[in-house]
């Protein structure tokens, strides 16, 4: 039987979580211990060895000291320019919603922790000296071409990607435990545009990053800095206190002598410290995140001459082509900057030195040439869909023999009464693309024809295993109830407000689950953090965008429980 529509009509039935120690055990808890044994031993035998008790709630405390629920951070007062820093506030707590099933009061003395896990996502990690990239674009987009998809082709903060993905990492190997149970993190999942242009040497930082060890961000000459931001061109952030730049002199940035250098200097990366497990993203599978990689563009990004302006009297509204005569600057060529296809991106992740081996995908896939795959991960089944459309453009779809496959998984999911949480890039909130066009250079891999949200909704309807869909795309923190499960989408690595989020999910043994989600601050290292300062500054979006309300950051999702 289908489940009923529900539309996205935010959190209307707010209200504060009871509290969860202190409780005495009393007859009634001893009684709800014994009934909360025979549900453990009704579940299936991989799920029941999964479960985990409630640990000693000092363990969440100490988890949750170092997330949002203890302190947050928000813009400070405004500069003369506007420029704002980046204050701490007080912690928020979990707020409860309530819009697919009611909460019971002594939820909180009952429950057990099916899985913690770790929801990462956008982390674009960039070669910000890249010949393909199309930084000058950028200042066009939000005047007479605001239509043109380059909002955020110049970031002032994006060559400290990488040290941002570390400074996460290392926050979250300090929590190492859901801030609610205390329950371990089982993994950790990226949900793609882990890479910002589809370049090879992209890649091999972000492996490099969630594996550990020692990273180079650099590229080209591992000695200098090349690209726009010591180019002169004064629309562009200078760290340079001599150059006077728009962001300077319009904005009130601050001046930062030797940031690209040590945002781009050699260090070793933490790593994750858990399996982690990822999705394909636009970034990662076209250039840009928007056009299928080619031969011309690869030829331009390997070579040593770099565009950072159009030429006077250019007309930025048409089509970008790459090879018009602009303003450019010399770089180093670097053959490792070449487009990565679909096969070898999968390739790449089965070389990797963590856990799992692959993160999800197998050599199935690299045969295949498919970026989706199901993994069990302790009581729960992940289950990771592939929304790039090959054809172009960023918004999401999903090809009718993916959806096929889908409908097969889901239906064994349903019969196994084992849980599903759906990962993506696009969630259903940016399954939006039109596009039936095939890649021009892999018709075959094109997946024909492309579904888009409420078709993808309508085969999902049928079945009951689906608790979550959790993705990321829109640079922001929302959830927004479903057709019988929670759509969590949450915030940019590479935007403010430079967040990732812990899921708790958790059966409350009276008939419905909750899914706790905690949003988690990165660590304060120097170069990180004054890259979330830009990145709240940053004058197309800044605070404006990211951060979501309350009702989409720290939350207690409830839901019926469908094998109850």
């Amino acid at each position: 039987m289908a489940r009923p529509v529900v539309e996205d009509n935010g959190d209307k039935r707010a209200g504060r979580a009871p509290p969860q120690e202190g409780i005495e055990l009393d007859r009634r808890r001893f009684l709800r211990g014994l009934a909360g044994a025979a549900a453990l031993a009704a579940l299936p035998a991989p799920a029941r060895a999964a479960v985990q008790a409630l640990p000693a709630p000092q363990r969440a405390r100490l988890a949750a000291e170092l997330t949002t629920l203890a302190q947050t951070l928000r813009p400070g007062a405004a500069g003369a320019l506007g420029y704002r820093p980046v204050v701490s506030g007080p912690g928020e707590a979990h707020t409860v919603r309530q819009e697919l099933a009611t909460a019971a009061v002594e939820r909180a003395a009952a429950r057990v922790s099916l899985l913690s896990f770790v929801h990462l996502t956008d982390q674009h990690i960039t070669d910000v000296q890249s010949p393909t990239r199309v930084e000058f674009l950028d200042r066009y987009a939000d005047g007479p071409c605001a239509p043109i998809p380059f909002s955020s082709a110049h970031r002032p903060q994006e060559a400290a990607s990488a040290r941002v993905t570390d400074a996460m990492l290392r926050r979250l190997r300090r929590i190492r435990r859901s801030p609610v149970t205390g329950a371990p993190f089982a993994a950790m999942v990226s949900t793609g545009d882990n890479t910002d242009n589809q370049q090879r040497n992209e890649l091999e930082l972000f492996l490099g990053l969630m594996d550990g060890g020692p990273v180079a961000p650099q590229s080209g000459d591992p000695t200098r800095y090349e690209g726009v931001q010591a180019s002169g061109d004064t629309t562009y952030w200078h760290p340079d206190p001599r150059v006077a730049d728009v962001y300077k002199t319009r904005y009130g940035f601050p001046s930062s002598p030797g940031f690209l250098e040590r945002a781009l200097a050699p260090f070793a990366a933490a790593g994750t410290g858990v399996p982690w497990y990822t999705c394909y993203g636009n970034h990662d599978g076209l250039a840009q995140g928007n056009v299928a990689g080619n031969a011309v563009f690869e030829a331009i990004g390997t070579s040593g001459a770099k565009v950072v302006g159009l030429p006077p009297g250019a007309n930025p509204c048409q089509a970008f082509a790459p090879t018009a005569a602009g303003v450019v600057i010399p770089v180093t060529a670097d053959p490792a900057r070449r487009y990565v296809t679909r096969r070898e991106w999968i390739a790449a992740h089965l070389e990797s030195r963590s856990r799992p081996v692959g993160h999800g995908f197998t050599a199935v896939n690299v045969t295949t040439d498919t970026a989706y795959y199901a993994a069990d991960v302790g009581a729960l089944r992940f289950i990771t869909l592939d929304t790039v459309n090959p054809g172009g453009r960023d918004g999401g779809s999903i090809g009718e023999a993916q959806l096929r496959w889908l409908e097969r998984q889901l239906a064994a999911a349903d019969a196994e009464r084992r849980l599903v949480v759906l990962f993506s890039h696009h969630g259903p909130r940016s399954l939006d693309n039109p596009v039936q066009a095939p890649n021009p250079l892999d018709p075959a891999g094109s997946d024909l024809p492309r579904r888009q949200r409420d078709a993808v909704l309508a085969r999902i309807a049928p079945y009951r295993c689906v608790i979550a869909w959790v993705s990321g795309h829109t640079h922001n923190n929302v959830v927004a109830p479903r057709q019988g499960f929670w759509d969590i989408g949450t915030a940019a690595h590479i935007d403010w407000p430079s967040q990732s989020r812990i899921i708790d999910v958790v059966d409350n043994r009276d008939g419905t689950l909750s899914l706790f989600a905690t949003m988690v601050d990165h660590d304060d290292e120097p170069v990180a953090s004054f890259a979330r300062e830009l990145c709240g500054n940053d004058p197309q979006d800044g605070f404006a965008k990211g951060t979501g309300g309350p009702a989409d950051r720290n939350v207690e999702l409830l839901l019926p429980h469908p094998f109850a």
